[in-house]
């Protein structure tokens, strides 16, 4: 038995975790670490797993089955593929106490909403959840608070969930260090699957277009940082993805349409070929993309950014940041941009005042760095 003390700054008094991998474990850690639980129940099918989700501290206690991890417990994250989720829900709900939330990690919304509210027991509620984070590693090993830090996190309550129930789960989120958004599950789910699983996909083809050349050692051979950078993504557990392509397939399918129109009308460019259009085509897709902010417009604080240029010496990315944290110059983002080899690259500092991004740019000079500010 988990503990039984009590603590009204708790946002919940139980909170039990179905799933224990990259996501799960990650809310898990931070809920614990920052005390927003009392306790936290856990399971995972692998019991590997739950043995270290223990060991990490993402949970207080593992459970031999998912019904026995959510008795008595006021909050339930279902932190499993999106195809599991319904089936997982049909399991547990039997024994979820009247008044408990049970929310989700899942990429598609609309989908697991209208299931799982279809099953859903008199005096529980569900609210979808999104957490707009991820990492190429997975598995409870790569499991990180950290993946929640300024991370949207997308929740679509349905329309009978009282609004203090939503305001409740939306505030834990914030204190974990997320940025809760509100959204209804249709819209979630096309602009995500334009945003999100669209490039997933182009990943996964790009690389497919070149992993059965003739050619492949020297392909590996002079993958350039834009390959790398274009295809990191495809480095996704392809379990995952085959759920949400599947749950969320025909807002997908429509954002592959305009994806194939936009490739025809490049296609045409170069048969004619036309370096007009092309150079236009180029220029429209630039200006659009620089509007794009690092960070979540409207809920998420305006970053200032600088650009330094580096040589590929060891630790100069250590030395970089130390010398701005001697001075007193805090650095809110960080982001390695290109990479040259044998020549070094660019990084992106990012800064929350226009005070704090000039005082890097004056310092780093001074230094002998080269920098320019981003527009």
């Amino acid at each position: 038995m988990l503990g039984s003390s009590s603590d009204s700054s708790f946002f919940y008094r139980r909170a039990a975790l179905i799933g224990t991998g990259l996501i799960g474990g990650s809310i898990g850690i931070a809920l614990r670490e920052k005390r927003l639980v009392e306790q936290v129940a856990g399971y995972d099918c692998d019991p590997e797993s739950s043995a270290r989700a223990v060991k990490r501290g993402a949970i207080d206690k593992a459970y031999p089955s998912a019904a026995e991890a959510v008795r008595g417990a006021d909050l339930i994250i279902l932190a499993v593929p999106v195809l599991s989720t319904v089936e997982l829900s049909k399991e547990i709900l039997p024994a979820v106490d009247k008044g408990a939330l049970v929310t989700d990690v899942g990429s598609t919304k609309a989908w697991i909403m209208e299931a799982v509210e279809a099953i859903l027991p008199e005096g529980v509620n569900f609210i979808g959840g999104h957490p707009m984070a991820g990492s190429e590693e997975s598995g409870i090993s790569g499991a990180d608070p950290a993946l929640l830090e300024n991370a949207i996190y997308v929740l679509t309550p349905g329309p009978q969930t009282p609004q203090e129930v939503t305001k409740k789960l939306s505030n834990m989120l914030e204190e974990a260090g997320a940025q809760p958004l509100i959204l209804d599950p249709l819209t979630h789910d096309r602009v995500v699957a334009a945003v999100s699983h669209l490039p997933h996909l182009t990943a996964a083809a790009l690389v497919q277009s070149v992993a059965g050349t003739d050619e492949l050692e020297l392909v590996r051979t002079l993958a350039a940082g834009g390959f790398r950078d274009s295809t990191r993504i495809a480095l996704g557990n392809p379990e995952l993805w085959r759920d949400i392509c599947i749950s969320n397939r025909w807002a997908l399918l429509a954002a592959l349409k305009k994806y194939k129109e936009s490739l025809n009308s490049l296609e045409q460019y170069l048969i004619a070929p036309s370096a007009e259009a092309i150079e236009e085509y180029l220029q429209q897709a630039r200006d659009y993309r620089s509007t794009i902010p690092h960070r979540g417009r409207g809920i998420l604080p305006e970053v200032f950014d600088v650009i330094v240029l580096v040589r590929d010496t060891p630790g100069v990315i250590g030395q970089l940041t130390t010398e701005l944290g001697e001075a007193g110059i805090n650095i809110d983002a960080i982001e390695i941009l290109h990479v040259r080899e044998l020549a070094g690259g660019s990084i992106r500092l990012g800064f929350r005042s226009t005070e704090n991004q000039q005082k890097a740019v004056t310092l780093l000079n001074e230094k002998g760095y080269r920098t320019h500010t981003a527009g």
